[in-house]
């Protein structure tokens, strides 16, 4: 055991000295201390660490670089939780992170406000006087629209094995409509099903953008190039604010051009925002519920 032990050692401090070496390596290395600057990294001196890597018998360091460089340790984040920095890694960790945080949170359900925020020609935004509040639960969601605070209807979407159903209400003139959908694709109108698609669209072509505090959490903004969007109508571009601590999404902004000529609306946002990913929902609030009296509007 110690003979294998003491080869392993030799092997270890060569590779060690081979790797110091090498200027790619330690400019990989001295690019990650860098990048360690806006996460406090102790004050060590990094370059006597590089010149102790000439020696063979360091074990410790020889392994160091070596997980450093290969693998992407960082010795400044012992001590600190394993998952505090997840967002210096490459994209495909940041879809593997919010894969897991979504497939964590869909059993709960969760509840999102939607705005809609036009930009006019001349550099003048206005936003919309009607939002709305989603309500996401199992296999079922439901939108509720406001109009100026006041609430004007509501929409149940159900899907089952023979598509989708929409059962709308408006609380104002006082009708509803049921409409089904036979081939309607969860994948495609889902909420949650697109939150998930989002972590294919961020391995693809995710960009990071940096850090920043949404609803007072400490969150990382992501943006996903329209290029990587099979947007059939109009180009668009994603923005999505990811919580450090439990990867779930906490802002997302979609951002689609109007063609040219069309109207004085030149572009057009939505707003997703005040995510709550473990609501208190009665078990009856993705059920359409359509008040006594109610007319049915003619032809559906």
């Amino acid at each position: 055991m110690n003979d294998n032990r003491s080869e392993i050692e030799q092997r270890l401090g060569r590779l060690g000295q081979r790797l110091a070496r090498q200027p790619s390596v330690v400019d990989r290395v001295m690019a990650e201390v860098e990048r360690a600057a806006p996460v406090r990294a102790p004050r060590f001196n990094h370059r006597r660490i590089l010149s102790m890597l000439l020696k063979p018998q360091s074990l410790a360091v020889a392994a160091a670089v070596l997980a450093m460089v290969v693998f992407g340790f960082r010795p400044w984040d012992l001590g600190r939780d394993p998952g505090a920095a997840w967002w210096l890694a490459p994209p495909s960790a940041w879809a593997g992170q919010l894969q897991t945080a979504i497939k964590g949170a869909n059993q709960r359900g969760y509840t999102c406000d939607e705005t809609f925020i036009n930009q006019i020609a001349g550099g003048v935004s206005a936003t919309s006087s009607t939002t709305n509040k989603l309500f996401m639960a199992g296999q079922r969601y439901r939108r509720d629209g406001y109009e100026e605070g006041r609430l004007r209807g509501s929409q149940w979407y159900v899907f089952g094995a023979d598509g989708l159903t929409l059962t709308s209400v408006n609380y104002l003139d006082k009708t509803y409509s049921i409409d089904h959908d036979p081939k309607a694709k969860r994948d495609e109108v889902d909420p949650l099903a697109r939150l998930e698609s989002l972590a294919g669209l961020l391995e693809k072509s995710g960009r990071r953008l940096g850090t920043a505090k949404v609803d007072g959490r400490d969150a990382v903004e992501f943006e996903i190039s329209s290029t990587a969007i099979d947007a059939q109508d109009d180009p668009a571009v994603v923005h999505v604010w990811l919580d450090q601590a439990s990867k779930l999404p906490l802002k997302i902004t979609h951002q689609f051009a109007t063609q040219a000529g069309l109207s004085r609306v030149v572009g057009t946002t939505l707003v997703q925002d005040h995510f709550d990913w473990s609501p208190s929902l009665p078990a009856n609030t993705c059920e359409p519920e359509i008040p006594p009296g109610y007319a049915k509007l003619e032809g559906k």
